[in-house]
């Protein structure tokens, strides 16, 4: 299929930016262009196949996602000054030399939860966001770093190109989630692979890896991995990851859902190790 191309010039001379990043509808084979990278790629996504953005990039540093608490109220964020970030992983590379692709995936975890901060602010997340210009399509973009309410989308998004940084092949996904209290909500995450094997790699939830605060790495097969990176028709799998939060010294069972009843269990992929 030819992709369309990103610009297109009217009758009247005007060039048309028809947006950066090319989509194609998995139901109906129809490509678009779109300007944004997240949850307006798709929202029919969510149900058919349970996974709402597929991206496989760098996100640049003007590149924003769309979040939405409702169809009716969307916002947008950015990452911030990446190149910053850039320079707080260089330190902690320093500080922890990583040898094995467990280590690099901690170093990007503690690089995130640095420059984003903790949860401490969340509640008041929706007062970085300017209003959305609903006439314009666009507007002013807000910035989270170091204001303590980054949350899942964020913390994938600079997670994504950390991990590429490093030499890790990673992909943006934004799917269901179901926590140990049955609710079920939207949630970002990575998908990686390395040296031949496939993980659910998830920054926002942390477990115990050897007694180091790590991120979520569960690894899946890789039949697997190829349902929840690209469904197919109908044919989604959720996973469920059962893993130790040092942060609320608890164990939890979360599922990555993708709203169909095939269920992949990764109890036996975490260590469970639970001293620090």
């Amino acid at each position: 299929m030819e992709e369309l191309p990103r610009y297109t010039t009217r009758s009247d001379g005007r060039v048309i930016d028809k947006g950066k990043y090319l989509f194609t509808d998995k139901m109906t084979g129809k490509q678009h262009r779109v300007h944004y990278i997240g949850a307006h790629h798709a929202v029919r996504g969510f149900y058919i196949g349970g996974v709402v953005s597929s991206y496989q990039g760098r996100f640049e540093n003007d590149d924003v996602v769309i979040l939405q608490s409702g169809l009716d109220d969307i916002r947008k964020t950015r990452l911030g000054n990446v190149k910053e970030a850039y320079e707080i992983l260089k330190e902690i590379l320093l500080e922890r030399r990583p040898q094995t692709f467990f280590e690099k995936c901690e170093c990007v975890m503690e690089t995130v939860n640095r420059y984003f901060g903790d949860f401490s602010n969340v509640k008041n997340r929706l007062s970085f966001y300017p209003t959305f210009d609903e006439e314009k399509g666009d507007g002013e973009v807000a910035n989270l770093a170091h204001q303590n309410a980054g949350i899942c989308v964020e913390r994938s998004m600079l997670s994504q190109n950390l991990l590429k940084e490093l030499g890790i092949d990673s992909t943006y996904k934004e799917a269901g989630f179901i926590n140990n209290d049955g609710k079920n909500d939207a949630h970002a995450f990575n998908l990686v692979v390395n040296d031949g094997k496939y993980y659910i790699y998830d920054s926002t939830q942390p477990t115990l890896r050897n007694g180091v605060i790590s991120p979520i790495v569960a690894e899946i097969p890789k039949e697997v991995y190829d349902e929840i990176i690209e469904p197919r028709n109908n044919n989604g799998i959720s996973v469920r990851v059962s893993h130790y939060n040092p942060m609320t010294d608890k164990d939890y069972d979360v599922i990555y859902d993708a709203h169909w009843d095939r269920l992949y269990d990764a109890r036996g992929s975490l260590d469970k190790n639970k001293t620090i």
